[in-house]
């Protein structure tokens, strides 16, 4: 009888052990249950959609402002300049339908993900109307593996999103606030060095100017005149036409003097006293075979502060921006001549 009595006294709680098991179970999968991927932005918008992005960090909404304009997307907390259009497409392509991995609703927890706080990355874009198209909160990056945590505004949901939306931020660290030179279109100079005829250097040892003497075809009939070749041709200086220079060291200053890649740019309201370029005593000229003459002036250096990079301060004659260009790129244009003669 003792027996029979404990044996249904175990049965009565191995029934309620079961019955609360699936009961948690089912609270459990009715909190959690969620489509293996959502799409947390509308897909297949592009750049062109847009008249509008903004890049906040913490507190600071619009830390980063980009605007579509009729030139051109420009960085408008930058001066208003030119911005990289590649960098702003690839941002737009990769947050345009990016899709999570549900995590959480839990407002308690939004800490642990780091979607909350002063490292906070909100991403935001706009039709021409103003209305709000593209909208994602950025937390932190997973331990292992590619993915951070994201969620929408106003939303407790966590996702984990594979789309590295930072990288398109040029970010590559935790707890780092998005640049916005990383949206600068930063080449200062780009010209065709075929079309160049002669370049004139001036600094601190003088004025040089170097001509190019073009090879000549001959004609195929008599009476006509030459044809120049214009990819073939050696330098001379215009000053001593004797001297004899190293084509492939004249050459690499012509090189570096066509390509110039600024790494930031400063504020182009400020005196030029400031930055050493009001009577610049460094410059160089280019002559090129349209008529053109492109003259790039060199002023102070500015050492490197907190994200700023250090450098020499530059402005190409007749625009407004002022440029920062590494003292690598300085030191290749400004060649002595002995640096450009045989045994150098």
């Amino acid at each position: 009888m003792i027996k029979t009595k404990k044996l249904v006294i175990l049965g009565i709680a191995l029934a309620i052990l079961l019955a609360v098991n699936l009961m948690q179970k089912r609270g459990h999968t009715k909190a959690t249950s969620q489509a293996a991927r959502v799409e947390l932005v509308q897909s297949d918008i592009v750049p062109g959609d847009l008249s509008r992005i903004t890049v906040g960090f913490g507190a600071e909404t619009e830390l980063i402002v980009l605007s579509n304009t009729p030139v051109g997307w420009t960085v408008d907390t930058a001066w208003h300049a030119a911005a990289n259009l590649s960098r702003v497409e690839t941002l737009v392509r990769n947050w345009s339908g990016v899709q999570g991995e549900y995590r959480s609703d839990n407002a308690d927890v939004l800490a642990d993900y780091g979607l909350v706080g002063e490292s906070v990355l909100s991403l935001r874009a706009y039709n021409p109307a103003g209305d709000e198209v593209m909208a994602l909160d950025l937390g932190r990056k997973i331990d292992q593996g590619q993915g951070n945590f994201v969620r929408q505004p106003d939303n407790n949901k966590v996702y984990l999103t594979q789309t590295n939306l930072m990288a398109q931020l040029g970010i590559y660290s935790a707890d780092k606030a998005p640049q916005g030179r990383y949206f600068l279109k930063l080449q200062a100079m780009s010209e065709d060095r075929l079309q160049v005829d002669q370049m004139t250097i001036t600094d601190a040892d003088g004025e040089r100017t170097f001509v190019k003497i073009f090879a000549t075809e001959e004609p195929d009939s008599a009476g006509a005149v030459p044809e120049i070749d214009r990819s073939t041709f050696e330098w001379q200086l215009a000053s001593s036409p004797a001297t004899v220079l190293v084509k492939t060291k004249v050459d690499a200053v012509l090189n570096s003097l066509v390509a110039v890649r600024a790494t930031d740019l400063v504020d182009p309201k400020v005196p030029l006293t400031d930055y050493g370029l009001d009577v610049a005593e460094r410059s160089a000229s280019l002559t090129l075979q349209d008529g053109r003459t492109i003259v790039l002036h060199f002023g102070d250096e500015r050492e490197a502060v907190d994200e700023a990079p250090a450098g020499t301060f530059m402005q190409l004659e007749g625009e407004p921006t002022v440029w920062i260009v590494t003292d690598y790129a300085v030191k290749n244009i400004f060649k002595s001549l002995a640096d450009l003669e045989p045994g150098s």
